[in-house]
């Protein structure tokens, strides 16, 4: 099993790996469909905080900062993070966390294909 993440689904921000050392994009609340909540941080190969993240595809994550108490059903999807939450430039991160939230899907597509030199 590889590296693999998702974006938030509030914010369109990548989840990034604890390896990547940005906490700021790795500190998550996951929203499991069977109603299990996960928090903390996210190892990049479906755990948090060691817990296995059941139903993958399916968990809605949240970047804790972006969290209010949402249940999953408020939630839209977490859409495929496109470095896999890893393999992507220090821009690219650095300008996600100067931006704090994208405004859809497709600002978060464009940022990355501008720089995350992929």
């Amino acid at each position: 099993m590889g590296f693999f993440s998702k974006c938030c689904a509030k914010s369109q921000l990548p989840i990034v790996a604890t390896y990547r050392n940005c906490p700021e994009l790795s500190q998550v609340v996951v929203l499991q469909p069977r109603g299990r909540t996960l928090m903390g941080r996210y190892d990049g190969y479906g755990r948090v905080e060691g817990e296995q993240i059941e139903n993958f595809d399916r968990a809605k994550f949240v970047l804790a900062q972006h969290y209010n108490g949402e249940k999953y059903g408020d939630l839209p999807r977490s859409h495929d993070e496109l470095a896999q939450g890893f393999f992507m430039s220090d821009e690219f991160l650095q300008h996600c966390i100067a931006v704090g939230a994208f405004k859809n899907r497709a600002e978060y597509v464009r940022a990355f294909r501008l720089l995350a030199r992929w």
